[in-house]
């Protein structure tokens, strides 16, 4: 029986995680409740205009209920949340300017992920996932840009275009300033991370003194998205996975040049670690 939420996913998008930790601790039933329909990033199945129909953005997830769509993680997890058999029992103050946070492009974990912060990092991801994923987006992009139609072509040759020049700057041979500019980018994020962890994040889980979740001693909305976050940025720092929490913490400190972080972010990673949800859902 087909579920009635439909969540167009991928197992390796960071967002589409936000969605299925919310499924998880909902309580929903797979496939009498919820069907994922995977769309492969890594060969740009999302630039395919039958999926930029559903999503004009490209984006994963998305989520279809009925005749209603919600084409990001911030409005599909509240959808989710508000037709869940069991609500979130945690209870945020302002969590929508949280989740918000979380969501800003100077932490973004994608960016973290593709951007190198020096010419050693650059040669790990010459030889890695990066420039196999930006790879496999190209040859998607080249097709689908030859004759799309009308409403997409000004967007795909977009694509197309700021792809190329991720993946020849891993495939070819810039010259130091582009690499410096590049790093640059790259040095701020992983700086605006270790900024975002000891400042807002920490705040947030500490205020109450209640944890270890933001949501005091229950998961929130605002978690879902936190952890899934979080998850991708502690591996997106070169942390393997069932790598213990203290040397996870450490690696992140190291990567984001920050001298220590509050207990509260180790505590946090641990409790998560161990939680159902975050294991079936294979949040990474």
């Amino acid at each position: 029986m087909s579920g009635s939420l439909q969540l167009y996913e991928f197992s390796g998008s960071v967002w589409s995680n936000a969605p299925k930790i919310a499924i998880e601790e909902g309580g929903f039933k797979k496939g009498q409740d919820y069907d994922y329909i995977t769309i492969n990033l890594a060969e740009g199945a999302n630039f395919d205009p039958y999926y930029l129909k559903i999503n004009p953005a490209g984006t994963i997830p998305t989520l279809i209920v009925g005749k209603d769509t919600f084409t990001d993680s911030i409005s599909s997890v509240a959808e989710i949340n508000k037709l869940a058999p069991n609500k979130p029992k945690g209870k945020v103050s302002g969590g929508a300017g949280f989740i918000e946070e979380i969501h800003g492009a100077a932490i973004d974990p994608n960016a973290t992920l593709l951007l190198a912060t020096d010419d050693k990092d650059r040669e790990v991801k010459s030889n890695g996932l990066q420039k196999a994923f930006l790879a496999g987006r190209q040859k998607a992009l080249n097709q689908f840009s030859q004759s799309p139609p009308a409403e997409f072509k000004d967007f795909l040759n977009k694509k197309r275009e700021d792809n190329l020049q991720l993946l020849d700057f891993y495939t070819g041979a810039p010259d130091e300033q582009t690499r410096k500019a590049h790093y640059a980018q790259g040095q701020q994020l992983w700086s605006s991370v270790g900024a975002a962890l000891q400042g807002f994040v920490a705040d947030a889980l500490t205020k109450n003194h209640q944890g270890p979740y933001v949501g005091g001693s229950e998961p929130s909305e605002a978690d879902f998205h936190l952890i899934t976050w979080l998850a991708r940025t502690i591996t997106n720092a070169g942390v393997e996975p069932g790598t213990n929490a203290d040397d996870a913490i450490k690696q992140l400190q190291a990567k984001t040049g920050a001298s220590s972080f509050d207990d509260s972010i180790k505590l946090y990673w641990e409790t998560w670690a161990a939680r159902d949800s975050f294991k079936n859902a294979g949040v990474h």
